[in-house]
C-alpha cells in the first residue's frame, strides 16, 4: 500500500470516528439511547460474579490517570522510547484529558444510577474518559510500535498486549455500571480521531525532518 493509500485510510478512519462521535452526541442529547443503552447495559450487568470483578477492577485501573502518567513517565524517562513513544504517548493523552474534561460538564449527561456502581466515580458521563484514554495511549501505541519497531515479530507480540487493555477497558466501565454503552462508544470514535491526528503530525514533522537533511548546504556568498 502507497504512503498516499495509507494517508487517505487514516483521512477516511478520522471522519468517520468524528461522524460517529457526532452522531453519537446528537443521540444522547436527545434522549434516543435506550434502545440500545439498555440491552447492552443489562447483558454486561448479568455478567457480574464475585469471581470476575475483581479481574474487571484491575484490567480498568490499566487506563485510569494514575496508570497512562505512569506509563508515560517510564517512556520518558527511558532515552530509548523517549522521542518515538514517550512525547507522542505523553502530548496526546495530556490533550484529550484536557478535551474530555471540557466536553464531559458540556453534556452534563448523569452517569447510570449509583445503585449499580461497583466503583466510586463523581463526575458526568459523557464520554467515557477511561475509554478516550485506553484508545489514545494504547491505540496509539500500537500504531507507533508498528512505525518503528522493525521486528514484526515483537510488533506483533506487543499489538496483541496492547489490545488488551485498547479492547476490553472500554467494556469493564459498563460492567461497572459507572457508563453507558454510549459514553464507550464515544470515547472510543474521538479516541481514534486523536491517534490519526497525531499521526499525521508526526509524519509530518519525519517528512520536514527528512527534506531538511536532504537539502543542500547554502551556498556562501
Amino acid at each position: 500500500m502507497t504512503d498516499s493509500n495509507k494517508k487517505t485510510l487514516r483521512r477516511l478512519l478520522a471522519c468517520l470516528c468524528a461522524g460517529g462521535f457526532i452522531l453519537l452526541l446528537i443521540l444522547v442529547i436527545c434522549e434516543h439511547t435506550g434502545g440500545f443503552d439498555g440491552p447492552v447495559q443489562t447483558f454486561f450487568l448479568e455478567l457480574r460474579s464475585d469471581v470476575l470483578t475483581p479481574a474487571v477492577i484491575a484490567l480498568t485501573n490499566t487506563s485510569n490517570r494514575y496508570a497512562i502518567i505512569a506509563l508515560c513517565l517510564i517512556l520518558l524517562i527511558i532515552p530509548r522510547t523517549r522521542l518515538p513513544f514517550g512525547v507522542p504517548l505523553s502530548a496526546a493523552s495530556l490533550v484529550m484529558t484536557i478535551v474530555n474534561h471540557l466536553i464531559k460538564p458540556l453534556v452534563g449527561r448523569p452517569r447510570p444510577d449509583e445503585i449499580l456502581h461497583l466503583v466510586e466515580e463523581s463526575n458526568y458521563s459523557f464520554p467515557s474518559g477511561h475509554s478516550v484514554g485506553s484508545m489514545v495511549f494504547y491505540g496509539l501505541a500500537i500504531w507507533l510500535v508498528w512505525h518503528y519497531v522493525s521486528n514484526k515479530k515483537t510488533a506483533a507480540v506487543l499489538t496483541v498486549l496492547l489490545c488488551i487493555p485498547l479492547v476490553f477497558v472500554g467494556m469493564t466501565r459498563v460492567y461497572l455500571g459507572v457508563h453507558f454503552p454510549t459514553d464507550v462508544l464515544a470515547g472510543w470514535c474521538i479516541g481514534a480521531v486523536a491517534i490519526v491526528i497525531t499521526a499525521e503530525i508526526i509524519l509530518a514533522v519525519e517528512r520536514r525532518r527528512g527534506a531538511l537533511l536532504t537539502e543542500p548546504p547554502a551556498q556562501k556568498k
